[in-house]
């Protein structure tokens, strides 16, 4: 599948210029994924309350461009970097309390967290082998449990 960049910038600038008429993109395809990174001075509304804001804005966006695009395109938002800051927040946490388990034993858990992020740390607590991870409950209270492998 090959992503059609100059379509990808227009629709979000068509569609981000609604809230903000001097947004600024930086999109780069890496795999087939769309990164598109924006810098707005409305970065806190188009974030919202713990992301919820750019997870739909992302969501919106995806489903514009698979209409226009005739196909699926995986598109990833971040605003004012704070999906990465985020990232690395998750990842850290992980290895935090993967470190705990080992070290003190028990189970810990990570608080509650989307399919992305969830899956961001499962693949953090790959890196432990005397560690195990499942995720438990239902949305949006799902979170990872981190465990004692047994054997």
């Amino acid at each position: 599948m090959s992503l059609d960049k100059f379509k990808i910038e227009q629709t979000a600038k068509n569609v981000l210029g609604h809230f903000d008429p001097n947004v600024k993109l930086e999109i780069t395809l890496s795999d087939n994924v769309c990164n598109l990174n924006i810098e707005t001075e409305f970065s806190g509304l188009l974030i919202g309350k713990r992301g919820e804001t750019l997870e739909a804005l992302q969501h919106v966006l995806r489903l514009i461009l698979a209409r226009e695009l005739d196909s699926f395109t995986p598109v990833m938002i971040d605003i004012a970097g704070y999906r990465a800051e985020k990232e690395k927040e998750i990842q850290d946490l992980a290895r935090a309390m993967a470190e705990k388990v080992i070290n003190f034993g028990g189970t810990e858990s990570l608080p509650p967290m989307n399919a992305y992020e969830r899956r961001l740390a499962h693949l953090v607590l790959k890196e432990f082998d005397n560690i195990e991870s499942v995720s438990e409950g239902e949305e949006p209270s799902r979170k990872i449990i981190i465990k004692p492998k047994r054997g």
